[in-house]
C-alpha cells in the first residue's frame, strides 16, 4: 500500500514537472516568435526607408533642379511664380521623406533614444497641419535599453497610425512617464473610438488583431497594455512595465 501511496505521488510529481516544462517551452517559444517577427519587422522598415531616401529622395532632387532651370528659362512672371510654388512643395515633400525615413530606421532610435524618436515621429504628423500632436515627460528619463526601447517605439507607432488611420483622430497627446522602477507610455486621441470588448471578441482575422499584437509586444518586454475606449470619446492606450531594473 505504501508503495502505491509512494508512486502515485511521484507520478503526481513528474506529471506537475512535465506541464511546466512544457508551460515553459511553449513561452520560451512565443517569445521566439516575437523577437523574430520584430526583427523582420526593423529590417523592412529600415529597408523600406533606404529605398524611400535612394529612389525616391534622389527622384525629387532630380525634379528640384528642372524645376530652376525651367524657371530661370521662363519670362512669364505668372508661370515663374507658379513654377516657384511647385518648387517649394517640392522641397517640402523632400523634407517629409527624409523626416518619414528616419522615422522608419530602428538606428535612429538606438542612437537619440526613445524620448527624441517619439518626438520626432509626433512633430512629422503635426507638420502635415492636419493633426494637433503634444509630448510630455514625467519623471527623469533613463535608458531602457535599445531592445526595450525600439519595441516600445514600434508599438507607440502603431498605436498612432490606428488612431489617425481608424479613428479619425485629429488631436494626440502622448505622456511619458519615468519612475525609479516603472516605465509608462499613454497614448490619448479624441477620435471616434470603439467598443474595445466587442472586438477582442471577434474572431483574430476579423478584427482586434492589431490590439492582440501589441499586447503580445508589451509582454516581451515585460509589460502589459491597457485599451480604455469608449464610442465618441476616444482612446487611451496605456504600455506599462512595472517592477523592473532595466539600468542594472
Amino acid at each position: 500500500m505504501l508503495f502505491i501511496v509512494s508512486f502515485f505521488f511521484i507520478f503526481q510529481r513528474r506529471q506537475t514537472q512535465n506541464r511546466q516544462e512544457k508551460a515553459a517551452m511553449q513561452a520560451a517559444f512565443q517569445q521566439e516568435i516575437l523577437q523574430t517577427q520584430l526583427e523582420v519587422q526593423n529590417l523592412t522598415m529600415q529597408q523600406l526607408g533606404r529605398e524611400l531616401h535612394d529612389n525616391i529622395g534622389q527622384l525629387l532632387s532630380v525634379l528640384r533642379i528642372n524645376l530652376n532651370v525651367l524657371e530661370e528659362m521662363v519670362e512669364d512672371e505668372s508661370t515663374k511664380s507658379q513654377i516657384s510654388e511647385s518648387n517649394q512643395i517640392v522641397e517640402q515633400t523632400i523634407a517629409d521623406v527624409r523626416a518619414l525615413t528616419k522615422s522608419l530606421d530602428g538606428d535612429f532610435v538606438k542612437d537619440f533614444g526613445l524620448i527624441d524618436s517619439l518626438s520626432h515621429e509626433l512633430q512629422r504628423i503635426r507638420k502635415t497641419r492636419r493633426y494637433q500632436t503634444e509630448i510630455t515627460i514625467s519623471g527623469t528619463p533613463y535608458s531602457l535599453g535599445y531592445q526595450h526601447e525600439i519595441v516600445l517605439f514600434r508599438m507607440a507607432q502603431e498605436v498612432i497610425n490606428n488612431a489617425l488611420k481608424h479613428a479619425a483622430a485629429t488631436i494626440l497627446h502622448v505622456s511619458v512617464v519615468y519612475e525609479p522602477t516603472n516605465f509608462e507610455i499613454r497614448i490619448k486621441d479624441n477620435g471616434k473610438g470603439f467598443d474595445y470588448e466587442g472586438v477582442m471578441k471577434n474572431e483574430f482575422a476579423k478584427s482586434g488583431a492589431g490590439l492582440r499584437n501589441i499586447q503580445r509586444r508589451a509582454e516581451l518586454v515585460g509589460g502589459k497594455c491597457i485599451v480604455e475606449s469608449k464610442i465618441k470619446e476616444g482612446t487611451t492606450v496605456c504600455i506599462k512595465i512595472e517592477h523592473f531594473s532595466l539600468r542594472s
